[in-house]
């Protein structure tokens, strides 16, 4: 296979896959991590956060839709979000989107917390929702294009965990504000609108991504990001010159119209991500949405650091573990094996009633998780081609926020926020239902050229 021509400068995805492991690509991860860490602070916070709305403006706990109104406008904004974002990142570039998704999220936090009515603060957080709405599939679709594929997974590894500390960060400023009254929810919320805008600011020194610029004909600049991407590893790692380019990998120009989702090339993969993560979102928010509320502690006195952040950093801890496995395990596979084990310690957080049992499995369930989440955030943009990689895994993500959205309220309302065992019950529905679809239609990805897998 040969990209372009013959000619090996043209031959974009064979020099970044020669690259070693160096500074640049450390300084291009934190780069990306920082916007998902300010993301996860209400992406991993919203359970707690809305309690805090809810205790200011007394809202009743009868009145559902008032009480959980917050993460669903929140992922609500980012169903528009990653939509919008993802198809702009396809058709303008990713650089073009991280020069102003994190100002319009901080803004809208910031925004928020000033607002005097919670449906104001909703609105403003589903405005903040939108910014980072395309994050979770820009980040993956660019690292994804940047990072050797032996090495892919480790490093968006490495990415979600730096960014899931954001997680015991966010439940242990709401636990230190909860008794603050008027401020209680506005500091974590101006919390998260600053850490925005400094992001916003940090991200204006990352580049384009050469796959990106290739594939849409662009092939001089490039050239010219790879040229200087490849002086920066030499650079950083005090050599003279880099390995040869040993893989001709076919990368045709070709820029795509949004019906291309649904290409014979691309068909599967979008079908089958779309319901996959119509139903994975359930698993993942069921527990970290609800959690919080079913475990019960007094803040901060008698237990500073809080049983919920000590049970959320199990994501942390389980981020750390999937650096190391996530490049020796086929992906699909990984996230069926995860979204199980998830299934079976969850049961046990739901069905025990001692605090420190419910820590202990809520811990391990949160462990579980993230491994599944970071198997799944890497499949999802590795099984789509360059050309479409942002607007089909934007699309398919954007499912998983309304879905998110509709799931939350459902089990709000019909098995009821403090019902453990109803929750857990309904979790395993949605486990068996993602897992017969990625056996039945999932591709294989693991340590293959994404040019290849979506063939």
């Amino acid at each position: 296979m040969v990209e372009n021509n013959s000619n090996p400068e043209n031959n974009i995805a064979g020099r970044l896959e020669r690259l070693p492991r160096s500074k640049f690509h450390i300084k291009f991860a934190l780069m990306l991590t920082s916007g998902e860490w300010a993301e996860s602070l209400m992406l991993l916070g919203n359970g707690a956060i809305l309690g805090l709305v809810a205790a200011y403006f007394l809202i009743p706990k009868t009145s559902v839709l008032a009480t959980y109104a917050l993460p669903a406008f929140f992922f609500a904004g980012e169903f528009i979000g990653s939509i919008f974002f993802g198809r702009l990142a396809d058709t303008r570039g990713r650089r073009a989107v991280f020069l102003y998704n994190q100002l319009i999220f901080g803004l809208g936090m910031i925004i928020a917390g000033f607002m005097n009515s919670w449906q104001l603060v909703a609105v403003f957080v589903l405005i903040g929702g939108i910014g980072v709405g395309g994050e979770f599939p820009l980040v993956d679709s660019y690292g994804t294009e940047v990072f050797v594929k032996k090495r892919r997974g480790a490093w968006l590894a490495l990415i979600y965990t730096l960014a899931v500390t954001a997680a015991p960060v966010i439940i242990y400023i709401v636990s230190l504000t909860a008794g603050l009254g008027y401020y209680s929810f506005r500091i974590p919320l101006w919390f998260m609108g600053a850490s925005g805008i400094v992001v916003w600011l940090i991200r204006f020194r990352l580049k384009e991504s050469p796959r990106w610029l290739s594939t849409h004909g662009k092939m001089d600049e490039a050239k010219k990001e790879m040229d200087v991407i490849e002086a920066d590893v030499m650079k950083g790692n005090h050599i003279k010159e880099l390995p040869p380019v040993t893989d001709t990998i076919e990368a045709p120009v070709h820029t795509s119209r949004y019906k291309e989702i649904f290409a014979p090339d691309v068909r599967n993969q979008t079908i089958m991500m779309a319901i996959f993560m119509f139903f994975q979102s359930g698993i993942f928010y069921g527990f970290v949405v609800f959690a919080p509320n079913l475990v019960k502690v007094a803040y901060p006195t008698s237990d500073p650091l809080g049983a919920g952040a000590v049970i959320f950093s199990g994501f942390v801890v389980g981020s750390i573990f999937n650096i190391f496995i996530i490049d020796k395990i086929e992906r699909k596979w990984g996230i069926i094996l995860f979204a199980i084990l998830g299934g079976v310690f969850g049961t046990f957080f739901a069905i025990i009633h001692g605090i420190d049992e419910a820590v202990i499995f809520g811990f391990i369930t949160a462990f579980m998780l993230w491994n599944f989440s970071n198997f799944m955030h890497q499949y999802n943009a590795e099984i789509f081609p360059t050309r479409v990689r942002t607007t089909a895994s934007g699309f398919v993500y954007s499912i998983s926020r309304i879905s998110t959205t509709i799931l939350v309220l459902f089990i709000a309302f019909f098995i009821g926020g403090s019902n453990a065992p109803g929750i857990f019950a309904f979790v395993w529905v949605l486990v068996i239902i993602c897992s017969l679809v990625l056996i039945l239609m999932g591709p294989k990805s693991t340590n293959k050229f994404v040019e290849a897998i979506a063939k």
